[in-house]
């Protein structure tokens, strides 16, 4: 029996994992097809037409929107990690009137679906004269009771030994938690700084709401825009765009991947 488990559990974790690569693998092999066969279903390769990738990044103005896209993302992500980890250690340490109901009022806002706040959102936005700008386009990104909700379930459960002995040493409030609680956060900072990265990187909807100069475009509107930018659209140059674009997730993973299993690792201290 052990060892049919020995054989039958790395054969459905690798069947697993060839079914979710499939997609990404048709996705590669497509972008480098040329535009006459780029809908064959075909599994191998039939021809390298590198200069798909060649137009995708020259000829649409992808670069600019990559950027675009970083920036938003990586302050956000930033920002938000800080300021969810002072919510959620306020929330966890001190006693307050209204806690509790602060608290059920923030984890309440999950529920609203971004439909319902889309249009008060974007009139807030353009009467603080944020519109079509980088900062209407990160500000009301960065606040998401999600975060604060994991930080605090976190923090619960921090010890308050190292705490007493940072006061101990000659630490204030602020040095406890600036040196000790975020440093050791990093078990859960991890996962929510890639979910919040891969979040504002895969954004569409609000930044086409909130920008309208092409400049502002993230790369999601860029896709749109190649898809329907015309009468005729050029799938294998939007399919080599596409390529390009998911290429910055991948490296995320793939250098966040260590610290991932090390946070879980972690995530046992008491």
């Amino acid at each position: 029996m052990k060892l049919n488990n020995r054989i039958l559990l790395p054969s459905i974790a690798v069947l697993l994992g060839l079914v979710m690569i499939f997609p990404i693998y048709l996705l590669v092999i497509s972008s480098l097809r040329s535009e006459t066969n780029v809908f064959d279903f075909n599994l191998l390769p039939t021809g390298f037409e590198f200069s798909n990738f060649t137009e995708a990044w020259i000829g649409s103005g992808l670069p600019r929107s990559i950027a675009n896209s970083f920036i938003v993302s990586a302050t956000v992500t930033a920002v938000a990690m800080i300021f969810h980890a002072m919510s959620g250690y306020a929330l966890a340490r001190f006693r307050f009137p209204g806690k509790a109901i602060m608290f059920a009022w923030m984890l309440s806002t999950l529920m609203v679906p971004f439909a319902v706040i889309m249009i008060p959102l974007y009139l807030i936005t353009k009467n603080l004269g944020l519109a079509n700008s980088y900062a209407g386009l990160i500000i009301p990104s960065i606040f998401n009771a999600y975060g604060i909700f994991l930080f605090r379930q976190f923090y619960m459960d921090f010890p308050k030994e190292l705490e007493e002995a940072g006061y101990m040493e000659g630490l204030s409030l602020s040095g406890a938690f600036f040196r000790l609680a975020l440093p050791l956060s990093v078990p859960i900072m991890v996962p929510l700084t890639i979910g919040f990265f891969l979040t504002n990187w895969n954004a569409y909807m609000w930044p086409l709401i909130i920008t309208q100069d092409e400049k502002l475009w993230v790369v999601q509107q860029r896709l749109a825009h190649l898809v329907g930018g015309g009468y005729f659209t050029p799938w294998n140059v939007v399919l080599a765009a596409a390529v390009i674009v998911a290429v910055p997730t991948f490296i995320l993973f793939f250098v966040a991947q260590k610290y991932l299993v090390e946070g879980i690792k972690m995530s046992g201290i008491k």
